[in-house]
């Protein structure tokens, strides 16, 4: 049986939440955008959870967990030169980030928190 995007999305929902990383293999399953999966989650009224970056949804670091987070310099430098021209930290380049320096997306995320960078433009559209 071939699902459609919001069969399967609503088939993927626990407690009516979908979790980033199913949103994102809902998107390449249907060969939809992310942004889609998320604009679909909402028609659906679902609530996405457990944001890759820690953004929401997830016990986020705390400030003394960050306080004594170790932070690799190439890490530091990497995300520096990575800002968009307003100072922000997109979504979409956090993961480009993670991928070329081998960290998990999460590690980023935590690693923007200490920096004080703020990320912005979620794929799925929920910031």
């Amino acid at each position: 049986m071939n699902m459609s995007l919001s069969e399967d999305l609503r088939a993927s929902l626990k407690e009516n939440h979908l979790p980033c990383a199913v949103a994102w293999q809902l998107a390449k399953k249907h060969n939809a955008s992310r942004k889609r999966v998320g604009e679909t989650a909402d028609e659906l009224k679902a609530r996405i959870v457990n944001c890759q970056l820690g953004c929401f949804g997830v016990s986020k670091a705390t400030h003394e967990e960050l306080d004594n987070l170790e932070l690799p310099m190439l890490l530091q430098q990497e995300i520096k030169t990575s800002l968009s021209a307003d100072g922000y930290l997109l979504c979409e380049t956090a993961f480009k980030v993670s991928k070329k320096m081998k960290v998990t997306p999460r590690s980023v995320g935590d690693a923007a928190s200490k920096m004080q960078f703020h990320i912005r433009n979620c794929q799925l559209g929920c910031f």
